[in-house]
């Protein structure tokens, strides 16, 4: 037998833990997500927030699904019972503006052209738990304006 032992990733330089994403521009021609922060991201290498966004291009959007957590009787977050529902990332698009204030990202994953994004997701007063599984074929690209 071989072992074949996995590398630890290096880590990318930008993080978007903490991230409050407050808009979401998406056009699906170009299959192209843009993911817009209020308060930027983390620059890893600095230790600091930089103001920008995430482009997000190649998007499969019929491919990628958010999945929401309705908590009952516990705080989001916590183990305890839920309802939820499984939906498009379109029809998740298509209901944020009007339904949702702000998704506030806890934690990212990136696999092979894939992004896996947790956090609490804001609907009037109270917080639910969101999981966003993003398929992609082309970039992932934090775009960070110069000050």
């Amino acid at each position: 037998m071989i072992d074949y032992k996995r590398k630890h990733e290096t880590g990318d330089r930008f993080s978007l833990h903490d991230a409050h994403i407050i808009a979401m521009d998406y056009d699906y021609e170009m299959e192209e997500l843009r993911l817009l922060p209020q308060y930027g991201f983390v620059d890893i290498q600095a230790d600091t927030m930089v103001d920008g966004e995430v482009v997000i291009t190649g998007v499969s959007f019929e491919d990628s699904y958010v999945t929401i957590l309705e908590y009952k009787n516990v705080l989001a977050g916590n183990v305890g019972s839920f309802v939820g529902e499984k939906m498009t990332l379109t029809t998740f698009l298509t209901a944020f503006d009007s339904k949702f204030k702000a998704i506030d990202i806890m934690s990212t994953y990136h696999g092979h052209k894939i992004c896996f994004i947790t956090g609490y997701l804001s609907r009037d007063d109270e917080a639910l738990e969101i999981n966003m599984d993003i398929f992609y074929r082309g970039d992932f690209i934090y775009r960070v304006r110069e000050e």
